[in-house]
């Protein structure tokens, strides 16, 4: 009898510490997700100014942080 108890709860614990970790299981979250096809051309269609170069835009991130400061 004590032999059974020990390993239903043996059996349990197994169970758990393998349900647990699968419920996460699926699509993976930690990847950033892209536009989607097209997204990105259908939006400089609507805004075809994006298209051009500013020249009084910042070229790097140095000269943007040096702009804003």
């Amino acid at each position: 009898m004590r032999d059974t108890s020990i390993s239903k709860l043996l059996f349990v614990l197994v169970s758990i510490s393998l349900t647990i970790p699968m419920s996460g299981c699926g699509q993976d979250m930690s990847e950033p997700e892209g536009p989607e096809m097209g997204a990105v051309e259908a939006y400089l269609q609507e805004h075809p100014e994006e298209r051009e170069d500013n020249p009084d835009e910042a070229q790097s991130e140095e000269d943007e942080n040096d702009a804003s400061s």
